[in-house]
């Protein structure tokens, strides 16, 4: 937390020391390059770095063979994961996203598809650790950047089984494969990994148990045949689908949940029922080399479903069928999970800064390699973006200070005091500094606006460090 307030060269000083690069001049072009991608993340290269010799330098780094995008993002993840919570609980928060190159007009070597199939890109799988409790955001816990290929077929031109694809490496995979980057939690925390339905695999859940942690998954698969957790001395091998174990419990009404505004989808606070079951889940066949090495017979688990009754008109009802490794017992237990699964969000509020405040899918090099290593640059750095993003949310009542560069807040203070000289200038807190930062890139911060989005976030911090830069010209032609 403390990196906030520092300037972008020793903030990027911190995240990328530890980077094992193969050469001593690599690490300090990576600290000087990251320095200038944090002054001004949505900028191309050649603006960031000024001149063409340092330009030049960035490209060179690029394309050396030893860095790749896990030697760049991998000691910022293991850094993350040795923090440990001041509550003693960490969330895990899951979660994949394209990043789709749309403006480039011919294959490259290296990319995979997107969409459809029809455009080229990479798929980004990110694990982001935050408190439990207060959510604040310990950065990224594991990330894995992949290709996605098309589907194989038989030579006879149809598909493939389920048996011949368990025997090739899945996309499926990346959700374990992740859950083991991460590792157990450090002593004295409890790890909690939260996923939606692209995890509800079996897999999934034998990795996460083998390693000691928890999880909350949201289940896709609800006529999976589950079976009641066996009661002491009494065997019973019979098996149920998970839908019908569910709907013999009771619902226990009047808890509030706060659903994010998505396309066609306000925000708003839902009021939902809750029921809950403890269940063991059997291991299945077919199954892939891995599970049946290392994935147990069964697993016990509860199943949390959260429902919402009354939907305003037009909206679709809420409805959450989650699985956990958490003991549920009671009304309460039951809507911490829920709780939990609701910070879920945070991961895609991540994603909105790696895409419109660091402008990822909007770089032009011209080969793969290069793109995936800028990549992991903005990785880190919209780290720091959503970070004091999320503070306004969740501490608003921050002092700006603990959160900001203090050259920020004193530029926007004198921007402000010239452009709203009604507006108060004194003892800013976080979520009045993100406000007039956005209000430079046109939010307009009327009482219905609600918060600042990325965008006008973006072009407020674009516009601030050219009042910055022209500030510290002023000062070298003035002496």
């Amino acid at each position: 937390m403390e990196s906030l307030c520092l300037p972008p060269a020793e903030w990027a000083e911190t995240q990328f020391r530890q980077c094992q690069l193969g050469d001593r001049r690599r690490n300090r072009r990576l600290i000087s390059f990251a320095a200038a991608v944090a002054i001004d993340p949505g900028a191309t290269t050649p603006v960031q770095t000024r001149t063409w010799s340092s330009c030049k330098g960035a490209y060179r780094f690029m394309d050396c063979a030893d860095v790749h995008f896990g030697a760049l993002v991998e000691p910022h993840c293991r850094e993350t994961r040795e923090k440990v919570s001041t509550t003693g609980r960490s969330l895990v928060i899951h979660d994949t996203t394209e990043i789709s190159l749309t403006h480039l007009h011919r294959p490259l070597e290296g990319l995979g598809l997107t969409g459809s199939g029809l455009r080229q890109g990479f798929h980004l799988h990110t694990a982001l650790k935050i408190d439990a409790a207060t959510q604040e955001v310990h950065g990224l816990a594991g990330q894995i950047l992949f290709c996605r290929q098309r589907k194989p077929r038989r030579p006879d031109g149809k598909r493939e089984t389920v048996e011949q694809s368990l025997k090739r490496p899945r996309e499926s995979e990346v959700w374990r494969n992740l859950i083991a980057q991460v590792g157990a939690a450090p002593a004295g925390e409890r790890l909690v990994h939260v996923c939606d339905r692209g995890a509800d695999n079996y897999e999934v859940y034998a990795q996460a148990a083998l390693l000691g942690t928890g999880w909350i998954i949201r289940a896709a698969q609800l006529r999976r045949k589950i079976r009641p957790v066996p009661k002491e001395g009494v065997a019973d091998s019979s098996t149920t689908p998970l839908e019908t174990w569910l709907s013999q419990a009771c619902f226990v009404a009047g808890y509030e949940v706060e659903v994010v505004a998505k396309a066609q989808r306000p925000a708003r606070t839902a009021t939902v029922e809750l029921r809950w079951a403890r269940i063991e889940m059997p291991r299945r066949s077919p199954m892939s080399a891995w599970a049946k090495a290392q994935a147990p017979s069964a697993i016990r688990m509860s199943a949390v479903e959260v429902v919402e009754r009354r939907p305003p008109k037009g909206a679709a009802p809420l409805r959450w069928v989650l699985l956990t490794s958490e003991d549920v017992g009671t009304a309460d237990e039951a809507r911490q999970v829920a709780t939990d699964y609701a910070r879920r969000p945070l991961i895609e509020d991540y994603h909105k800064a790696l895409k419109s405040g660091c402008h990822v899918e909007e770089r032009q090099y011209q080969s793969a390699s290069r793109l995936e290593r800028i990549t992991a640059v903005l990785c880190v750095t919209a780290v720091r973006l959503l970070t004091i993003r999320n503070l306004s949310r969740t501490e608003p009542d921050r002092p700006a200070e603990r959160a900001a560069p203090r050259e920020w807040i004193e530029m926007l203070r004198r921007y402000t005091a010239i452009h709203f000289p009604k507006a108060r200038l004194d003892g800013w807190t976080i979520d009045e500094f993100t406000r007039r930062l956005a209000m430079l890139g046109g939010f307009l911060g009327r009482k219905g606006d609600g918060l600042p989005g990325w965008i006008t976030l973006s072009r407020g911090a674009t516009k601030l460090l050219h009042l910055l830069e022209g500030r510290a010209l002023a000062r070298d032609d003035c002496g």
